[in-house]
């Protein structure tokens, strides 16, 4: 079970790296593009805009967007090797590599997030340009940027037993330049999901009645006014037909736009200020002229589809509103806003996770600060133990997530749907452990 929940953090990261590199069914091989694609404008020494510090060592764009490749490496005191060996971190800048190293290792964390060992052998130094989908054998270059090709595990493992001065040199990441300056504001409008209009492949539309086990369905309705101001309705309907509904109100800004007419496709992001208090910054997508937005890239999408209005104004709130800290709950102690750092250098990441539960069985999870995805949750509680299953929504689904019985992506089964994913957890006071995940601390 650990390493299933690990691989399922694994997914959401490397989901966000996916959109952040633009990739989407509408890219002409955008995952094997190499260094010819990219607008190299130079090595340029500042600090980047992250979370902590890091140097920003290339700019390009690919499909519309502004990205930038980021060294992270004084953010890690160690790093993973093969068979979980912790090697120490030696951090040489990429203009200190030669020059066909450096080439390699841009062009890798242009591509990904990506960590580069070096190692002596025989005299030489060798470089181990990784990222989590690299084999092992062939991700080992020589100075002169010359792949060293293994004819077997036996080979590799003589290799690697004569290596000497092992470390990691290198941690790289992608990030997105954001800016809005100028951008068109197709948003407007509004929009509508819920748990039964799906949309596969980008441009098949089915009807599948998303987790039909659990007693409730969400639909939701976002209104985006051309002043700044907007707000979520969220529709909880039971199976007796008897609704709660809240109303966010909110102001939000946009932070980025990318894509446009000669990419099909058309991409945001921006953030609300809810009036309850939480501020979340959302990505959508659209490859249908702003008829659809997606919040991720997967084969399968809930989508927001465009309204004419909000057709359920006439219903009365009665839920108050949702999108502010849920404080604690007596009856059940995970209720509330719990924050922590997912840091891995065998995937070359650090990550801030939030994750709010609510007391009606709802809540979301914010990938450093961005929506990651809304859940309905169920819990169980023995004592300090906690088990609880999240069901996810409004955000995307691979076809072996739950919708294919043979887990083949290409087949697509509307018969068959997801049926959320258990997590075993520990609450001791204000603190939060998550099996696979991380630990959090509760916010006040």
């Amino acid at each position: 079970m650990k390493k299933r929940s690990i691989l399922w953090v694994l997914m959401l990261i490397l989901s966000g790296i996916a959109t952040l590199a633009g990739c989407s069914s509408n890219d002409e091989d955008s995952s094997t593009a190499n260094s010819d694609q990219y607008e190299l404008l130079g090595l340029v020494r500042k600090k980047a805009q992250y979370d902590g510090n890091g140097i920003v060592i290339k700019l390009f764009e690919r499909n519309g967007m502004k990205l930038q490749v980021v060294d992270i490496t004084d953010q890690f005191e160690s790093a993973t090797f093969k068979d979980d060996e912790k090697i120490p971190v030696n951090h040489v800048y990429v203009e200190q590599l030669p020059l066909a190293i450096q080439e390699l290792a841009i062009s890798a964390g242009a591509n990904m997030s990506t960590r580069i060992c070096r190692m002596e052998y025989e005299g030489e130094f060798y470089y181990d340009i990784y990222n989590v989908f690299s084999s092992t054998w062939v991700n080992i270059f020589n100075s002169n940027g010359e792949r060293h090709d293994f004819n077997s595990p036996e080979g590799y493992e003589a290799f690697m037993s004569k290596a000497r001065d092992l470390s990691c040199i290198l941690v790289l990441t992608t990030e997105v330049v954001k800016s809005a300056e100028g951008a068109p504001n197709y948003l407007v409008g509004y929009w509508q999901n819920d748990w039964q209009h799906l949309m596969h492949d980008h441009n098949q539309q089915a009807t599948v009645a998303l987790y039909p086990d659990l007693p409730f369905s969400i639909t939701e309705v976002m209104a985006l006014h051309d002043d700044g101001t907007g707000y979520l309705r969220t529709i909880k309907t039971y199976k007796d037909g008897t609704n709660e509904v809240a109303l966010d109100p909110f102001s939000y800004v946009l932070t980025d736009y990318h894509g446009g007419e000669q990419y099909n496709y058309h991409g945001y992001y921006y953030k609300c200020y809810f009036a309850a208090g939480d501020a979340i910054e959302y990505l959508v997508r659209s490859y249908d002229n702003m008829q659809t937005l997606y919040n991720g890239l997967y084969y399968v999408n809930y989508p927001w589809f465009r309204q004419t209005g909000d057709n359920y104004e006439s219903l009365r709130v009665n839920a108050g509103q949702k999108y502010g800290n849920p404080g604690k709950d007596n009856s059940s102690p995970i209720v509330g806003r719990w924050t922590g750092e997912f840091k891995s250098d065998a995937m070359a990441t650090i990550s801030t996770f939030t994750w709010v539960f609510r007391s009606d069985n709802t809540g979301y999870r914010l990938l450093n600060g961005q929506l990651n995805e809304p859940f309905a949750y169920t819990v169980r509680y023995e004592g300090s133990k906690a088990e609880l299953t999240v069901y996810k929504y409004n955000t995307g689904f691979m076809i072996n997530e739950g919708f294919s019985k043979d887990g083949a992506d290409l087949n697509f089964d509307p018969t068959i749907v997801p049926q959320g994913v258990t997590i075993k957890a520990t609450l001791n006071g204000n603190t939060l452990e998550m099996e696979g995940w991380n630990t959090y601390q509760r916010e006040d």
